[in-house]
């Protein structure tokens, strides 16, 4: 049998790691990697979106969806630049990613500088440069044998400790030439590489962590990111009942435990509730889950939420340096999330008081409903132009409890964040790494692809539609039906508030989405008056297509000032409260 070139034998990597999805754009030399998989889609499907932004977008939200990488592909250059769009937030936001890119060099003439060209010679940018300072690895392939490996890793990289995107850039000539079956090193098949088993804290540092667990009097547990990622939502619920711990929640852990749960307290934070901020704040003991504590989350590391001088800190984290980084932790546990819980979980058995825990539950069930959780007189509002709070209370009634929610960057996402009350773990997903305007599109659509029958609904503003409603061509085009929730007052409305509602370079012409979607051969309806904004978003759901409903709110209403946690404003000012 005559011998396979690297690109085939890239192809067999991709299968053999369980990829079912590949996204991007042909072009440059990575034309080979598509030719290889024109005769391989009973296996795995190429998904060719319009622009390498959102296939980036796609690939990440593929990470998060199903823990295994997503794979990006395309031309070096512009792999490296719009495409650097979602890269960028799987690195901040730890999706597991495998870019496969090319260096466009020409072969031998890569020293002369040749149009596109990445290499990093005189007269070319340097693209390794590029990829290296936003992924976990980076590979540059000079030989066929070099390419095949090269993905193994990545792979292997993206996957392993904290996820993250990783990069193989080839040069031209590799992925087309053959690859010796009995050469040396040997290539392995690729699970064989992966079976790596999830990291546990030692045994004394597990003791330390029970001991003060068990000694806690107001505990309250902090869930991140790193929940969803471990997959860690079970044990995260039984240790908020063991414990009688409220749940609170950060930007990107919002959806680690359904908000409707009796233990759950809600997103905490810059936009988060007010009760979240201060049951942390009344916490003798916290049990942070995956989660970094990044400044939004503690608003600005306020010492009325999160003070290690009067509180007792578990950290919990996979990689060992977001343990204690940004507030020092009494124990530091280096760990998967899911594994490290379970641990816990049974080393606490028969150590706590039963009453204890079960006057706490009652106390938090009472707390909530004495501050009406989730509630707010805007709810109901009928205000016209449509005030947000109203439009997401709609998208809380319309949306089933199954449904995948995305949300996009921008006020769009503080809204969603404050209001929406989650009903089932894993059902949320935001733009919270880099934060990029228009991400919920094509993540929406990703959803959409992997589970054809789970209802995936994508909430955006006005700006971030503009950026990349194309993804309702590739809908089409593929036979999904995502279904997106356009909060359009005609401007960028968070940077204006920032510029103090400045007009210059955040306001634009009135136009009409719902139009432009219809054209694009999606269902689309235009709303103005809030008492239609239900009916629609079912009739939308109902599609056998894509379907936008575009909703004109109100570009009056202030996000900072319905919202913004007093801390983090007091915190802003950078003078530490008395």
């Amino acid at each position: 049998m005559a011998e396979r070139v690297a690109a085939e034998r890239i192809v067999d990597c991709l299968i053999e790691a369980g990829t079912e999805h590949f996204f991007g754009l042909p072009g440059g030399a990575t034309m080979d990697i598509y030719r290889a998989l024109h005769d391989r889609q009973d296996k795995i499907q190429a998904i060719v979106p319009r622009d390498e932004q959102t296939a980036s977008c796609m690939a990440d939200m593929y990470g998060k969806l199903t823990g295994k990488p997503g794979v990006f592909a395309g031309q070096g250059g512009f792999t490296g630049s719009t495409g650097m769009f979602g890269v960028i937030e799987a690195f901040l936001a730890s999706s597991p990613m495998v870019v496969l890119t090319e260096l466009s060099d020409h072969n031998e003439f890569v020293m002369h500088g040749p149009i596109q060209s990445g290499a990093g010679h005189y007269g070319s940018f340097d693209l390794a440069g590029m990829f290296k300072s936003t992924t976990k690895y980076t590979a540059v392939a000079h030989t066929a044998r070099e390419a095949v490996m090269s993905v193994q890793l990545a792979y292997k990289h993206a996957i392993t400790g904290r996820p993250g995107p990783t990069a193989c850039l080839f040069r031209a000539n590799t992925l087309r030439d053959p690859v010796a079956d009995n050469g040396l090193p040997e290539i392995h098949d690729t699970n064989r590489l992966l079976n790596v088993s999830k990291s546990v804290p030692p045994a004394a540092a597990i003791d330390a962590a029970l001991a003060v667990l068990a000694a806690a009097k107001v505990p309250v547990i902090v869930a991140g990111n790193g929940v969803r990622i471990s997959k860690a939502f079970d044990a995260l619920e039984t240790m908020a009942e063991t414990l009688g711990a409220p749940v609170v929640t950060t930007v990107l852990g919002k959806g680690a435990i359904a908000e409707t749960h009796d233990m759950a307290a809600g997103p905490m934070g810059y936009t988060g509730l007010p009760l979240a901020n201060e049951i942390v704040g009344m916490a003798d003991t916290i049990l942070v889950v995956g989660s970094r504590l990044k400044p939004q989350d503690t608003c600005f590391e306020h010492p009325q939420m999160f003070d290690p001088n009067r509180q007792r800190i578990v950290q919990i984290d996979i990689e060992p340096r977001n343990a204690s980084w940004t507030i020092p932790a009494e124990v530091a546990l280096a760990g998967d999330a899911n594994e490290t819980l379970q641990l816990l979980l049974t080393g606490l058995a028969n150590r706590l008081d039963g009453d204890a825990v079960a006057a706490r539950r009652k106390a938090l069930i009472s707390l909530k409903a004495a501050r009406k959780f989730f509630a707010d007189p805007m709810l109901t509002s009928t205000n016209v132009p449509i005030a947000p709070q109203r439009l997401v209370a709609e998208i809380h009634g319309a949306a089933p409890a199954e449904a995948i929610i995305c949300t996009d960057a921008g006020s769009n996402r503080h809204w969603m964040n404050h209001f929406f009350q989650t009903r089932r773990p894993n059902s949320y997903f935001g733009s919270g790494g880099l934060g990029g305007v228009s991400w919920s599109l094509p993540a929406t659509l990703c959803a959409k692809i992997l589970d054809p029958a789970r209802p995936a609904i994508g909430i955006c503003s006005d700006g971030g539609f503009a950026m990349q409603m194309h993804v309702l061509l590739t809908a089409a085009q593929y036979g999904a039906n995502p279904v997106y929730v356009v909060m359009n007052n005609s401007r960028l409305g968070m940077t204006a508030e920032g510029m103090g509602n400045q007009s210059h370079g955040n306001d634009f012409p009135d136009t009409d989405y719902a139009a432009i979607a219809r054209a694009c051969g999606a269902w689309a309806e235009r709303i103005e008056k809030p008492d239609d904004i239900g009916a629609a978003i079912h009739a939308g759901l109902a599609q056998n297509k894509p379907a936008v409903i575009d909703v004109v709110i109100d570009k009056s209403e202030s996000m900072r000032q319905a919202i913004y946690s007093p801390l983090a404003i007091e915190a802003a000012r950078g003078v530490r409260p008395e």
